[in-house]
C-alpha cells in the first residue's frame, strides 16, 4: 500500500484524510439540520454535544489534510482537459476547503457567544476567548446556516463533476481518490467494455505538418481529450475517439495562428471542435494496427483511417504503458479548411499531414 501521493494516484494517507472528512460532513449536515427543530431536552443535548465533537474531528482532519497536501502534492489532471476545467477544479477544491474551515470556526464561535461549553467528545473542553454575546450569537448562527448551504452546492459540484469524469470522460479522476474495494465496484457499475482502457499521459501530441510558400512547418494542439478502449489480443473490440480543440492549435507564429483560427479556415468560433472516431481497429502486422473510422472538422466528417505502431511496457508498480505513434494524410479542403481568398493551393498547398504520438497509461 502506498502512503504518500505519486503521479497516478492518491496514496493512503490522502484517501484517508479525504474519506474520513466526507463521513463525518455527511454526517454533519443531516444531523445539524435535525436537531435544529427539536424540542429542548437530553435528546437535543446530546446530538448538539455530538456535533460539536464530530465538528472538531473534522478541523483537525482538515488541518492535517491541509499540512499533507502542502508536503505531498496531488496527482496531476489527466491531459488534454480544457484550461477552465482545471481553473474550476482548483476553484472548488479550495472553495469546499474554505467553507469547511470557516463552518467549524462559526460553530465554534456560536458555542462560545452561547456561553456553552466547548467539549470534544467530553474529554475535554476547549476554554472560550470570548464573552458571551447574544448579537454575536445570533449572527454566527445565521451565518452558519447560509454556508451550509453553500456547502451542499460545492459538494454536488464536486461530486457531479468526478462522476462525469468516471462515466462520460472515462479518465481515471474519480479511481485515484477511491480505495481498491471501490475501485472494483466503480469499474463493475461502469459502461462494459470488452476492452481495456487507457489514460494519456501528458506528454502525449497532436501534431499537423504543411508546406508554406516552399517551406515545411509543424503546428500542434494543445488541448485535446481521448477515451481508448484498446486490447492488443482483442483489436476488433477497440474503440477510439479523439477531441481537439481546434483553438488550442500553435504554430509559433502569433499571426498565422490567428488567421488559421479564423472564418475562412479552421473558423474556431463556430466550430471549436474536431473529433477522430474509430470502431473498427484491425491487425496490419505484429505491432502495427489500423483504427478505421471518420474524422470531422467544421461539422464535416469523412471516412478516415489511421495506422500506427504500438509498444507496450510493464512498469515495475505493475501498470501497463502504451506508446503509440501513426500519420494520416487529409486533404484541407474535403473539410472547407480554406475558403474565400485560402482557396487557393499555391501559399498553402492542399495536402496536410497529421501525426498523432500517444502516451497512456493502464492502472492495475
Amino acid at each position: 500500500m502506498r502512503f504518500r501521493n505519486n503521479e497516478k494516484k492518491f496514496g493512503a494517507v490522502s484517501q484517508g484524510f479525504h474519506w474520513g472528512v466526507a463521513a463525518i460532513v455527511f454526517t454533519l449536515l443531516p444531523l445539524g439540520w435535525y436537531m435544529h427543530d427539536l424540542p429542548r431536552g437530553i435528546e437535543k443535548y446530546r446530538l448538539v454535544e455530538l456535533h460539536k465533537s464530530l465538528g472538531l474531528l473534522v478541523l483537525g482532519l482538515m488541518i492535517g489534510r491541509s499540512l499533507w497536501r502542502a508536503f505531498n502534492p496531488p496527482p496531476p489532471l489527466p491531459a488534454g482537459l480544457p484550461n477552465w476545467e482545471h481553473r474550476a477544479a482548483q476553484l472548488s477544491h479550495w472553495g469546499i476547503y474554505a467553507v469547511i474551515f470557516a463552518q467549524v470556526m462559526i460553530g465554534m464561535s456560536i458555542v462560545w457567544a452561547a456561553n456553552s461549553p466547548l467539549t470534544f467528545f467530553g474529554w475535554f473542553a476547549l476554554p472560550s476567548p470570548v464573552s458571551p454575546d447574544k448579537a454575536m450569537q445570533e449572527l454566527a448562527e445565521e451565518a452558519h446556516e447560509i454556508l451550509a448551504y453553500a456547502l451542499c452546492v460545492l459538494l454536488a459540484v464536486h461530486i457531479g463533476a468526478a462522476l462525469r469524469h468516471h462515466f462520460v470522460l472515462k479518465n481515471d479522476i474519480l479511481r485515484r481518490m477511491l480505495p481498491l474495494a471501490l475501485i472494483v465496484f466503480a469499474v463493475h457499475i461502469s459502461a462494459p467494455v470488452k476492452a481495456a482502457t487507457w489514460n494519456l499521459l501528458p506528454e502525449s501530441k497532436i501534431l499537423f505538418h504543411f508546406v508554406q510558400e516552399g517551406v515545411n512547418f509543424t503546428g500542434n494542439f494543445k488541448n485535446f481529450e481521448a477515451r481508448i478502449e484498446f486490447d492488443p489480443d482483442k483489436p476488433e473490440d477497440g474503440r477510439i475517439k479523439v477531441t481537439i480543440d481546434t483553438a488550442s492549435l500553435d504554430t509559433q507564429n502569433g499571426e498565422r495562428d490567428a488567421l488559421l483560427r479564423s472564418r475562412d479556415l479552421f473558423d474556431v468560433e463556430k466550430w471549436p471542435r474536431a473529433e477522430f472516431t474509430a470502431g473498427h481497429i484491425r491487425v496490419l502486422e505484429p505491432g502495427r494496427f489500423e483504427a478505421a473510422g471518420a474524422l470531422s472538422i467544421r461539422d464535416i466528417t469523412r471516412p478516415a483511417s489511421l495506422p500506427f505502431t504500438l509498444k507496450i511496457d510493464k512498469l515495475p508498480d505493475g501498470d501497463v504503458k502504451a506508446s503509440a505513434s501513426g500519420e494520416l494524410i487529409i486533404s484541407r479542403k474535403d473539410y472547407g479548411v480554406g475558403q474565400g481568398e485560402w482557396a487557393g493551393t499555391g501559399i498553402v498547398p492542399d495536402e496536410v499531414k497529421i501525426e498523432v504520438k500517444i502516451e497512456a497509461l493502464q492502472q492495475r
